[in-house]
């Protein structure tokens, strides 16, 4: 089945280019926030994560959530708000059926408050890692659990209770099995581990024909995978897994490799982001 994707940027953070990549400058540069809108024929349309949103600020008001907001500082214009560039599409908010979340990082969901009608689907032990820490340990690996609705558990299935596929071919790099989020094999659900516990990322085709992984923060550009270019020490910091962070990326390599032709699509990626737009033009 194909599926017309488009990717939003719902913002952007400032940081130090170098604690992303090694071989970056020390110089701040914008790191794009993405959410995907997924139009699917039956689902009506999806969201991939939120991007930034009000929710951010206020979840960052305090101490020690505070530093979040000084590390990262976001930056949005009206016309970039997920409602403004969803009502350029004719939707609104409440459209949104269901929102499927890469992991709980702060610019990944600050949106989740206003999606009244939407139904969440999320891996585990994202959430089980979410829910288990204090303030300060929480900070420490990017999560603010002020941004969760508060009947998010109401609302909430995980891809692991939905049916297993077994990734095949050039897939198979990422792991042996995904999981199909809506029984029709449209949109795959596939465990990243590393930058998070689990982090889901999507494999499906867009209405072009292209196949597409979106990886959300599995790397933060896509020269991770083609150089091995890492973060910087501090920002190895908030891996929830250093060693998986690294398996994960080697993955996506081999995989690109042995499938060139796959659009590989982290969230924070411009040059990757901007290719993509420009391809779907």
């Amino acid at each position: 089945m194909h599926l017309r994707v488009e990717l939003l940027t719902v913002g952007h953070c400032l940081h130090c280019e170098r604690m992303a990549r090694a071989g970056g400058s020390w110089g701040k540069v914008a790191f794009p926030a993405m959410a995907a809108l997924i139009w699917h024929p039956t689902q009506g349309p999806l969201l991939y994560d939120t991007g930034y949103a009000e929710h951010f600020l206020h979840a960052t008001q305090a101490l020690p959530e505070r530093l979040y907001r000084w590390v990262t500082p976001p930056v949005w214009t009206a016309e970039q708000r997920l409602q403004a560039q969803l009502a350029q599409r004719g939707l609104r908010l409440s459209d949104i059926r269901w929102c499927l979340v890469s992991h709980f990082h702060g610019d990944h969901v600050a949106g989740l408050r206003d999606l009244s009608q939407a139904r969440f689907l999320c891996l585990r032990e994202d959430l089980v890692d979410l829910r288990q820490h204090g303030r300060f340990a929480a900070l420490r690996r990017g999560l603010l659990p002020a941004l969760l609705p508060p009947d998010f558990e109401q609302r909430c299935e995980y891809a692991e209770d939905k049916p297993a596929l077994r990734l095949k071919g050039a897939w198979s790099a990422l792991g042996q099995q995904g999981y199909d989020l809506f029984g029709d094999a449209s949109v795959v659900a596939i465990a990243l581990a590393g930058h998070s516990p689990s982090q889901m990322g999507l494999k499906l085709r867009d209405d072009s024909g292209r196949e597409l992984l979106l990886c959300a923060d599995a790397a933060w550009s896509r020269r991770a995978w083609q150089c091995e270019e890492w973060p910087a020490l501090p920002a190895r910091w908030i891996m929830h897994d250093w060693p998986a962070y690294q398996r994960t990326v080697r993955a996506l390599g081999t995989l690109a490799k042995l499938q060139p032709e796959l659009m590989i699509l982290p969230s924070h990626c411009e040059a990757s982001l901007a290719e993509y737009r420009g391809m779907a033009r």
